[in-house]
């Protein structure tokens, strides 16, 4: 790391050269990243859901994507009529599915279109035209949903919530950053890099949206990521140093020392983000894989940033980086503050360790009660037209709803026997306690079997009005059986439902179908990530500091404290006391893991590495927490509280996904920066003594550089 350090001040200028023509390319292609990010992202590429989608398109001629236009009061008829003559007359619109050919979709005073299309993106691309020819002033209400409508608000709710979230953060954390720096040139220099960081992972993504789907909850994702980690990492270097210059070193040996003892730090901390967010990537998932890239992305570009960009610039900067001070900062103070603290707790080890997991323990009793959700139109605010309704239609026409369509296949569905065998499947489906309704060609048509083989033989156009139902093509015969729930279909006794029926050899598509995909797909891959991640944070730890003890302990209380943040997640969000009553996206949970489990062990490491140094030196376990804990708590809370800024600014955001995964975020690096690392670190240091740096046999480490 010295020889880097020695490089970067030799070639700085060529460093910042190449700096800043990334820079540049990067806000061009970023600024286009919006407009390349579609849809929630929920989908498993040849997933069987799919696999059945393709047939379904393929056998009955169905739109690739639709859109619903809601009608409510007034003069229907009248209304309806018009606004079909202006939706035929968009090219774009394959087909207008009217209560003519669909007698269910209208009840009472409400009505509805179904807008036809050839593919998601001839429907993404017709939204503005769709919206432009709805028919407004008038006493009928008409609105636009759909899932390419729900996308398109989500897109354009990130980058409002976006903007909200940083015109919040990013003043917040220049006001720590001053109060942690006192001078104006020291405090912008993290808050610059973080924010280089975001432009730069966006500007990256760019690319990767050419020739993949990402997700639109991407954006906000790598914006936390990129902007507080730049921070967090810059905010450490900077301090370190500003120690090394007070030190009386020259600008040359302050990079170089800086860079081997607080850049070490960094890039083993990058590196344990790094493998947590990389546990994503066994989430064969589309929006996990998008957020995992995009994250990762993120991590690598602000330990570049820190290790690179910042040192070279620091030197450049020289002595102006303590000049103008605004605030007093007195370290020498700061640091006996937090040596008595230290001190005390550590009087008191197992007091301290006994309340730490009281304070901690009760909030795991609320983690059985947390309900997951895949996000949909509900993910949007309460104010978009698109959501509201959505609502309404679900009301009113909810009921009729398919919630699963079986593939029943025969080589010959005139022939009478099968048709039997159809009629018995169908008697056999409503036996099913959660089933509310199953509906076939026959059911519908009011046929017997015997009158419809009559009419395959002798007048098969009289069969056209059911071609959406079954098709006959003289080879394999299709019939889609369609089931409606009295639960709903992310419900587990749904999903069930879907297996069952699958292991009976049935294709099974729909609503029901989509969700036990998915949320299969999730729980049967998080032990495999959960494992993966935990094992490879545990040979990290072991690697940077020889110790089979502390990667343990680290673990151990990451795990309860991510463990407390999702109790505390249900009694906000579940209880209805702080928001509205709502369930948590299975993004939440999943994304909040992978990130602040990586984080955590960020500050362990900063941490513990001063420990480690301390304990080199001197060989007093003792004294070398209390001195770890005086030189880095300032630091660490500091950047703590800059992350909890950067992300809880999200709380206050409209999109329920991002905003969960803010408040999240912040809940987990505040109980990691508090209770953890004030009371359980010291505590467990003092009980378990030299022990923590015993490493197969040996307490005497050699001594070799740390920060």
């Amino acid at each position: 790391m010295e020889w880097l350090g020695r490089q970067l001040v030799r070639f700085r200028y060529g460093v910042l050269l190449i700096w800043a023509i990334l820079l540049a390319g990067s806000v061009y292609f970023g600024l286009q990243l919006p407009g390349e990010l579609r849809g929630n992202g929920f989908a498993i590429q040849d997933g069987r859901f799919q696999q059945v989608e393709d047939t379904l398109n393929e056998r009955f001629d169905r739109a690739g994507a639709s859109m619903i236009v809601l009608f409510e009061d007034g003069d229907l008829d009248a209304v309806m009529e018009e606004q079909q003559d202006r939706f035929e007359a968009i090219p774009s619109i394959d087909g207008v599915i009217t209560p003519a050919e669909n007698p269910d979709a209208r009840s009472g005073d409400v009505s509805y279109f179904v807008l036809e299309f050839e593919d998601y993106d001839a429907a993404e691309s017709s939204i503005d035209a769709v919206r432009d020819a709805l028919i407004v002033d008038t006493d009928t209400e008409v609105r636009l949903t759909g899932e390419p409508v729900f996308a398109d608000d989500l897109n354009e709710a990130s980058k409002n919530d976006l903007i909200r979230a940083e015109l919040i953060g990013i003043p917040v954390a220049l006001v720590v950053l001053l109060l942690v720096f006192g001078t104006p040139l020291a405090a912008l220099m993290p808050l610059l890099v973080g924010l280089i960081t975001f432009i730069v992972a966006a500007g990256s993504l760019f690319f990767f949206a050419q020739n993949m789907e990402l997700s639109i909850f991407v954006l906000n994702a790598v914006a936390m990521i990129a902007i507080a980690l730049g921070i967090d990492f810059s905010l450490l270097l900077v301090n370190r140093y500003r120690e090394e210059l007070t030190r009386g070193q020259s600008r040359e040996e302050a990079i170089v020392r800086t860079v081997a003892t607080a850049g070490r730090s960094i890039l083993f901390s990058g590196l344990c983000v790094f493998v947590g967010l990389a546990g994503l990537l066994f989430i064969q998932v589309d929006v996990f894989q998008a957020v995992a890239l995009g994250a990762l992305i993120a991590v690598a570009g602000a330990v570049l940033s820190a290790l690179t960009l910042l040192p070279s610039s620091l030197y450049l900067v020289g002595d102006a980086l303590n000049k103008g001070r605004i605030i007093k900062t007195d370290e020498t103070k700061s640091e006996k503050r937090w040596q008595k603290l230290a001190r005390f707790v550590m009087r008191r080890p197992v007091t301290m360790t006994l309340i730490a997991l009281l304070i901690l323990l009760p909030s795991l009793w609320f983690v059985r009660d947390l309900e997951l959700n895949i996000p949909d139109a509900d993910a949007l605010p309460t104010s978009y037209e698109s959501r509201a309704a959505l609502e309404r239609w679900d009301d009113v026409f909810g009921d009729n709803s398919t919630d699963a369509v079986l593939l029943f296949e025969a080589n010959d569905l005139t022939d009478p026997m099968i048709l039997e065998e159809l009629t018995s499947l169908t008697d056999e489906l409503n036996e099913v306690d959660i089933v509310d309704n199953v509906s076939t060609f026959l059911t519908t048509s009011g046929l017997t079997p015997e009158t419809f083989t009559q009419l395959a033989e002798a007048a098969p156009e009289q069969l056209a009005p059911l071609e959406r139902l079954v098709t006959l093509d003289g080879n394999t015969d299709l019939a889609l059986v369609n089931v409606s729930f009295d639960v709903p279909p992310s419900d587990k006794e749904a999903q069930a439902f879907v297996r069952d029926w699958r292991d009976k050899g049935f294709e099974v598509g729909g609503p029901a179908a989509f969700n036990e995909e998915i949320y299969d797909e999730i729980y049967d891959s998080i032990p495999y990530a959960v494992i993966t991640v935990i094992l490879a944070t545990f040979f990290i730890l072991m690697w940077a500091f020889r110790s089979i003890l502390i990667p343990i302990k680290a673990i151990l209380m990451n795990v309860l404290g991510l463990g407390a943040t999702f109790g505390l997640l249900v009694i906000i969000f579940e209880s209805g006391y702080v928001y509205d009553a709502e369930t948590i996206s299975i993004l939440t949970p999943v994304f909040i893991f992978s990130l602040v489990f990586g984080l955590s062990m960020d500050y362990e490491v900063f941490l513990v590495s001063r420990i480690e140094e301390y304990y080199r030196e001197t060989g007093d376990n003792d004294y070398a927490t209390e001195m770890g804990l005086a030189k880095t708590s300032k630091i660490i809370t500091s950047a703590a509280i800059i992350m909890i800024v950067v992300t809880g600014a999200f709380a206050f955001t409209g999109v329920s996904p991002i905003k969960q995964l803010g408040v999240g975020i912040a809940l987990a690096i505040f109980i990691d920066a508090t209770i953890i690392r004030i009371l359980l670190v010291p505590s467990l240091m003092k009980l378990f003594g030299d022990w923590n740096w015993w490493w197969f046999g040996k307490k005497d480490l050699p001594k070799r550089n740390m920060h």
